[in-house]
């Protein structure tokens, strides 16, 4: 896990993690919507980077993610920094969370704010999920 007092910056080459915590977020096939890839109503979207984790770690963070939602977490998927922000022109931002222990949180961001728009974005992200893993208490 980072140090809160070292965040470097987010490289392309860094996996980010999207948590999966709503059944409307994948389908029965094990495949995931395009939904957990849009933003909520800041135009932002919550991931955490692996940078200096643990597999521990980074489902520890999806836990704290479920509980906040009160949700129960049933995945996770991993998507290449670089998809980001060269692909679809989005940015990503260290973002971290002290109130939550998370120094690993980070956001995507400059989704644009038309939703047909924000859903063509997250189609292209759906395709380009490098993993797409269940909980390991599911």
């Amino acid at each position: 896990m980072l140090s809160f007092e070292n965040i470097p910056p987010i490289s392309n080459g860094e996996l980010l993690a999207r948590y999966i915590t709503h059944k409307s977020e994948f389908r029965k096939d094990g495949t995931v919507r395009p939904i957990l890839f849009m933003p909520y109503k800041h135009v932002e979207l919550s991931v955490n980077r692996h940078l200096e984790c643990s597999e521990d770690e980074i489902w520890c963070f999806g836990l704290q993610v479920a509980d906040r939602r009160s949700r129960k977490l049933i995945g996770r998927c991993d998507v290449e920094t670089s998809i980001c922000t060269k692909q679809v022109a989005l940015k990503v931002k260290a973002s971290p969370l002290e109130e939550e222990n998370n120094p690993n949180h980070a956001d995507i961001y400059d989704y644009p704010e038309v939703k047909s728009e924000q859903l063509s974005i997250a189609q292209k992200l759906v395709a380009s999920v490098t993993h797409c893993i269940p909980s390991p208490s599911s």
